[in-house]
């Protein structure tokens, strides 16, 4: 399958208008949180991340939804789902359960310099066969890397650029 053409569209032509209000709700996060934003953990400042990108999506696109129960999508365009993930790494993305369900995912990479948020941001269609299950007893977390998704799958990049190293493909934040 592909990407939803109509969610790309959406994501593109509304792209600065989103980013302008992430960067304002991870400005006031972090004033909110003082010193205590820079002990949180990675993945916690991820998750968090995506949140933002959420609710400035929900905030920018008229009709997109952003379902706060766990169950549901992260967000709805256009009557379909679209999961977020985001990541501080260069290369890949993790997520849980819910991470197999087959559908349009936007992938965001990111990392803060000086205060704002350079950021690297993919469309892709995802199935359960995509992500890659641990094989470990004691985590849970499936995973898919950047080559993964570039070699396998059709993608669209909305933010930044790739990077092909000898064995890698890293994410290029703009």
């Amino acid at each position: 399958m592909s990407y939803d053409k109509n969610i790309n569209n959406l994501l593109k032509s509304n792209l600065d208008k989103i980013e302008l209000e992430l960067n304002k709700r991870f400005s006031l996060l972090k004033k909110g949180m003082g010193n205590g934003f820079n002990k949180l953990s990675t993945k916690l400042k991820s998750e968090l991340l995506s949140n933002l990108v959420e609710t400035s999506t929900e905030e920018t696109i008229s009709g997109a939804i952003a379902p706060t129960k766990d169950y549901m999508p992260d967000l709805v365009m256009v009557n379909k789902p679209l999961e977020i993930k985001a990541t501080a790494t260069s290369d890949a993305w993790r997520g849980g359960e819910f991470s197999k369900r087959p559908g349009d995912y936007v992938m965001v990479g990111w990392e803060e310099v000086k205060g704002k948020l350079k950021l690297f941001i993919l469309h892709t269609f995802l199935t359960k066969e995509d992500w890659t299950s641990s094989n470990s007893d004691n985590y849970y977390a499936t995973t898919i890397s950047l080559t993964e998704i570039v070699e396998n799958v059709k993608y669209s990049i909305l933010k930044g650029g790739l990077l092909k190293k000898r064995i890698k493909t890293h994410m290029v934040k703009v």
